[in-house]
């Protein structure tokens, strides 16, 4: 547009636009079938074992500012997170759930961070190692969250591009003498954050009392299908 000026002068005023890009997508809600292997144990009371069975499920739902994913290993075991799109990428919330069941005793261990994560970046670059500190059932926890590269994978003959992203805890609690968790799990996860693939091994010696109690559990996933079930 122009405007004349009182001094006859025409004065031009340009139009600036700015694109914003799109914020990324979350899973679409349904339940996904994973093929898996893998199995959860402690050594308190004679010993226990979960064995996983060949196919589990992932259930998306809507939640808060994203969707909450639900894994449903067995009626004894089920972790839960939340995912959220930002400009920044798909986000890991602060909030979670790991469940665990033996000898009838369930254990909700809630998971609260101070911060998000960051898991499939938007600009698709390697991010480097992020500590979270958490409460895990009210115990200090600090994960180390670690995006590490971008690759392929087939799912239903299709090729899926993955963001590797791996998983660290490794602590003593504080305490030596053997308490404390090992864990890596190295997730493979699609641009929503959906997970394609995931691997992991857990180590945790914890006290109790009737004496330290070694839970170890490990664990493979791979999408069977693109296609939720419903």
């Amino acid at each position: 547009p122009a405007t004349t000026s009182p001094a006859g002068g025409v004065t031009t005023t340009a139009l600036v636009t700015t694109t914003v890009a799109p914020l990324p997508v979350v899973p679409s809600p349904g339940v996904y079938r994973y093929v898996t292997a893998g199995y959860e144990s402690v050594d308190v009371l004679g010993g226990a074992r979960h064995d996983y069975p060949a196919e589990t499920t992932i259930t998306v739902v809507p939640d808060g500012c994203g969707v909450l994913l639900r894994w449903d290993a067995l009626a004894e075991r089920r972790d839960e997170w939340r995912l959220c799109a930002t400009a920044d990428g798909i986000v890991l919330q602060p909030d979670g759930l790991q469940f665990h069941e033996f000898f009838g005793s369930a254990d909700d261990e809630a998971i609260h961070c101070e911060q998000s994560v960051v898991l499939v970046p938007a600009d698709g670059e390697p991010r480097p190692a992020t500590a979270q500190q958490c409460l895990l059932a009210d115990e200090a926890w600090a994960p180390l969250w670690e995006v590490l590269d971008t690759s392929e994978q087939v799912v239903d003959g299709a090729a899926v591009e993955v963001t590797h992203v791996r998983m660290t805890v490794a602590s003593d609690n504080g305490a030596g003498g053997g308490l404390g968790e090992h864990t890596v799990i190295d997730w493979y996860l699609d641009a929503t954050g959906l997970p394609v693939s995931a691997g992991g091994t857990k180590d945790s010696v914890s006290s109790s009392p009737i004496g330290d109690v070694d839970d170890q559990e490990t664990f493979t996933l791979q999408l069977a299908s693109l296609t939720p079930l419903r």
